[in-house]
């Protein structure tokens, strides 16, 4: 340590130091040979101590099924179609929400409840199930419902029938007539593709097989009275 520094940084403390311990440190200054009386410790010697690795806590996010219709595997099954995956996600993994519009049982069955509490919101998922049946019968819109009055092209877009315990598997009809997609009109609920519709305001749909869609989804063509329908906003997490 330079005779500076002992003077101004050790100095003010040579009064707890001991008198040999300071005799010694002034007379090192005059002569660095000389040897001195007091005992020399080795330099300290700074360990480097190893912290434990700090665990990263992820927060699980559970997926919240708002639906009194369809189940999680259902929705796992809908969020997969939406992403065009070639397997369905496992119900821990469903990487969106489904943000529940409307309920027919809750706010309505008229069109007027569909365009009030739906138009004008991207990306949603109907799904409807029928009276004294098993069936439930559904589709995506990635785009916006209103009441323009005319059809609206995706090529995203699809219908399906939701298997319930006595079938084996969920129908996926994706559009073919992408022109046809998406019907926009006052007097109507949702309608996708002319294949699949609310016909009025009694809890009465309509399934139509056509070319506009990839596959039939029922074995005969018919007018559909309903129990229930809920419609969803899909937002990504």
């Amino acid at each position: 340590m330079p005779a500076r520094d002992i003077g101004m940084k050790v100095k003010p403390y040579h009064k707890i130091l001991g008198s040999n311990l300071w005799d010694d440190i002034t007379t090192k200054i005059m002569d660095p040979d000389i040897s001195v009386s007091s005992t020399i410790l080795p330099a300290r010697k700074k360990i480097l101590v190893q912290l434990p690795v700090r665990e990263v806590l992820v927060r699980e996010v559970h997926f919240v099924n708002l639906s009194s219709i369809i189940n999680d595997e259902h929705f796992a099954e809908i969020s997969s179609w939406i992403d065009r995956c070639s397997s369905i996600y496992d119900v821990t993994k469903i990487p969106y929400k489904f943000n529940l519009l409307l309920r027919g049982s809750r706010d309505g069955f008229t069109r007027e409840t569909f365009h009030r509490l739906c138009d004008n919101i991207p990306c949603t998922v109907v799904v409807i199930k029928i009276n004294n049946t098993n069936e439930i019968l559904g589709g995506y819109n990635p785009l916006v419902w209103n009441k323009q009055g005319k059809d609206f092209a995706t090529t995203n877009s699809f219908i399906f029938s939701l298997k319930p315990q006595n079938l084996q598997n969920s129908i996926l009809s994706r559009i073919i007539n992408a022109d046809c997609a998406i019907g926009c009109y006052k007097n109507y609920g949702p309608i996708l593709g002319g294949n699949f519709y609310m016909r009025n305001d009694n809890k009465s749909w309509r399934y139509y097989h056509n070319s506009n869609y990839e596959k039939r989804l029922r074995s005969n063509n018919s007018n559909l009275l309903i129990d229930e329908f809920e419609i969803f906003q899909v937002l990504k997490n």
